[in-house]
């Protein structure tokens, strides 16, 4: 469980893996609505597993490609925030297919709104 908290996802160094990481992430478990823009097929709840700053780790996204711009929506705690990010990769989890989120375009205010997030653990 050394990646991000989920049961057979470390397949690389979590010293390694924390070192490229611009932000620290936290492990979390926390809904969200994910569409896929510009591309049919992706509309729908999915669940959050790490956050940071800089973006998020998802699960339950198996057709999301990277490359690909979502828009999230979360209503956890607080104002309804809705952020786009970009598919930077995808792995895979006893859990299930998690993709990998790097926010984009993000407001001041919204940063402070994922900071509290972060904060609390999500």
């Amino acid at each position: 469980m050394e990646d991000g908290g989920i049961e057979g996802s470390g397949t690389v160094d979590a010293g390694r893996e924390a070192e490229r990481r611009a932000h620290p992430r936290v492990g979390t478990r926390f809904g969200v609505h994910c569409r896929r823009m510009g591309r049919s097929g992706i509309d729908r709840d999915v669940e959050v597993v790490d956050l940071s700053m800089g973006g998020m780790r998802i699960m339950g996204t198996g057709e999301l490609r990277t490359g690909d711009v979502v828009e999230l929506t979360i209503s956890e705690a607080g104002p309804t925030l809705t952020l786009t990010g970009l598919v930077v990769g995808n792995s895979e989890v006893a859990a299930g297919p998690c993709s990998h989120i790097a926010f984009t375009r993000l407001a001041p205010t919204t940063l402070e709104h994922i900071g509290q997030l972060v904060d609390r653990g999500g």
